[in-house]
């Protein structure tokens, strides 16, 4: 299923990882990604260590940009521009993520570009909406978890405010920019319209707060963090095992009334335990028992029990563990591609969408660094 969107053209100006993570999916669906790149490439094609022996190839470049053809122009040569005019004549999507700014002086606002080409659409990710009086600021993911409360309930209490593990700011605008851009392209076959496509990485954050904001705005109050607890749900965190680590969600009273009994915990003496709203106001009595009885316990242990009672449980693994030591489970979820440039075989991640069981797939690898 690489060819549902193969009719469509995709001009792809953007750079880091919000937009060319957008970009990748619509490749992986098909589309034709025409990735335009100034002479010194996407800045990420320099983020590193790793990189890739040989090629020099970072990691971080090849994490958003398979299925795509890349085309270095300098964009301030009247030669280069002339070559730009001519793909734009026939593109469809164009993506963009410079600075306000910036997007002036090229000619590359909204504005400028539809009164040239009337059917193209534009898609735009932006640091803050463009209406708002931030709108002229940049936006890196990490500054934008800070500025939308993100950062403030992530991290262990009592301790620092963290960032996540990954960008995770661009990765959900990107997931938005390319729903965006999709509906967007339905809209213009069913009226001939062209339409402006933005995403504030702002409010992709503030989006990313779900029940938290909701929380916020129903009560007024400020949320705090609970490290790997749940405001809610009580268990519903990582316990310390004799070896090991083990995360576990009791999202039911029966799934609770299992594991108090593999614990040896007696809810006859504790009836207020066997509902989930008694074992959050008593979590600071109730935690430490279970804490106990998983210190005396093995992770095989504690995840057997749990996967014949179907609670959801799982060894707290690395990153490593997962793509090279779980291949047997997991291996459908890492394909490689063929690099033909550097005469090997790429490992990448694949996409996480399947229509009819058959997984959206690009055909090429990230594109290297035009000369």
């Amino acid at each position: 299923m690489s060819h549902l969107l193969s009719h469509y053209k995709i001009l792809d100006f953007s750079r880091i990882l919000a937009g060319p993570f957008a970009t990748q999916l619509l490749a992986d669906f098909g589309a034709e990604v025409l990735k335009i790149e100034p002479p010194t490439g996407d800045p990420t094609r320099g983020w590193g260590p790793p990189f890739e022996p040989g090629t020099g190839e970072s990691a971080y470049f090849r994490c958003a940009n398979r299925g795509k053809r890349s085309l270095a122009l300098d964009l301030e040569e009247e030669g280069c521009r002339a070559i730009l005019a001519e793909l734009m004549t026939t593109a469809d999507v164009l993506v963009e993520n410079f600075l306000p700014d910036s997007a002036e002086a090229l000619g590359f606002t909204w504005e400028q570009i539809h009164e040239r080409y009337p059917k193209l659409i534009v898609a735009s990710v932006r640091g803050f909406a463009s209406d708002v009086p931030a709108a002229r600021r940049p936006g890196y993911d990490f500054v934008l978890q800070a500025e939308s409360g993100l950062m403030s309930i992530t991290g262990e209490t009592p301790g620092a405010p963290m960032k996540t593990g990954v960008a995770v700011v661009d990765v959900i605008a990107g997931l938005y920019l390319a729903n965006g851009i999709q509906a967007a392209m339905l809209h213009r076959e069913r009226t001939g319209e062209a339409l402006h496509v933005e995403v504030p990485l702002m409010e992709a954050a503030l989006a990313s707060l779900v029940n938290v904001a909701s929380e916020t705005l129903m009560t007024g109050e400020p949320p705090r963090r609970m490290g790997n607890g749940h405001p809610h749900i009580v268990p519903y965190q990582t316990f310390a095992c004799s070896d090991g680590e083990i995360a576990l969600g009791c999202g039911s009273d029966r799934q609770f009334e299992l594991l108090a009994m593999w614990a040896g915990i007696d809810l006859d003496r504790e009836p207020g335990w066997r509902s989930n709203r008694g074992r959050v106001t008593d979590r600071e009595r109730l935690l430490p028992l279970l804490e106990a009885h998983f210190r005396s316990s093995t992770v095989e242990a504690a995840t057997t029990f749990c996967d014949i009672h179907a609670i959801p449980a799982s060894r707290v693994r690395t990153v490593d563990d997962v793509l090279f030591r779980q291949a047997g489970t997991l291996h459908h979820l890492v394909t490689t591609l063929y690099d033909e440039a550097g005469g090997r075989m790429i490992p990448m991640l694949a996409s996480p969408v399947l229509f009819n069981d058959l997984r959206a797939r690009s055909r090429i690898p990230p594109p290297r660094l035009p000369e």
